[in-house]
């Protein structure tokens, strides 16, 4: 696989990114950040997140500091810190749009998974604001030939809905092509460019699966997609499908 996301993400300057689905979500933002790192860059969150891990990202936690700010090259992180939870929430959608104006590249975590691979959407998600360039949907393989229960999903009534399946029956490609492309699935309300993204892809198995499965989305979905990529964020390594 070709090293690095750049290659083949192209986010110019002005560019807002929603980044949403399950498998690595956090990391991908990280990922994506340090690579444009010359530049004035923004993490947040429409949702909710836990904070950074990288030492390198400037983090603001407060709403009165977030507002306090000054923007700079590098990287900077807002949302309010809830210290029960220790995730970071949202910043007002206003306040969180007029803020954006200072950075050349914002990436906003616009969905939650709390983990698990697979997810059903309620109405009002994922959070995509209307002005972002960017939609990249991550999902990951790791669901295929498990159970279609709480273990592995995420809001599961939606999910059953959404994909047809019952409780328990097996999570398989043809699940995952629905709850990716479906009307109501992870892509529902995605605006600028579609990005799809399988992550943790970390052998050749994996590989060989991942690629069939976005060859048969491009054939299925034609146009629907700026880009298919698959790889990891671990190895900061990719292919085009």
């Amino acid at each position: 696989m070709n090293k690095t996301i750049t290659k083949h993400l192209d986010i110019p300057d002005t560019s807002v990114v929603g980044v949403v689905g399950c498998g690595g979500k956090t990391s991908f933002v990280e990922l994506v950040a340090q690579s444009h790192s010359s530049r004035r860059v923004l993490i947040s969150t429409t949702t909710k997140m836990f904070p950074p891990k990288d030492p390198r990202i400037t983090q603001y936690q407060t709403l009165q500091q977030c507002l306090d700010h000054e923007s700079q090259t590098g990287i900077q992180c807002f949302g309010v810190l809830n210290t029960e939870t220790g995730k970071l929430e949202a910043l007002p959608q206003e306040t969180l749009h007029s803020l954006i104006a200072d950075y050349d590249i914002v990436l906003l975590e616009a969905d939650g998974s709390r983990g698990l691979p697979c997810k059903g959407w309620r109405q009002n998600e994922p959070v995509i604001p209307k002005y972002c360039t960017h939609t990249v949907g991550i999902l990951t393989m790791k669901a295929l030939g498990k159970a279609a229960t709480e273990t592995y999903v995420l809001r599961l009534p939606e999910f059953l809905s959404l994909t047809g399946l019952h409780e328990g029956d097996t999570i398989t490609q043809q699940t995952l092509e629905t709850m990716v492309c479906a009307p109501q699935g992870m892509f529902k309300n995605g605006v600028g460019q579609l990005y799809l993204i399988i992550n943790q892809v970390e052998d050749e198995a994996t590989a060989e699966l991942a690629q069939g499965f976005l060859q048969n989305i491009k054939e299925r979905y034609p146009g629907k997609f700026e880009g298919l990529l698959y790889g990891s964020t671990f190895l900061d390594a990719w292919e085009v499908a």
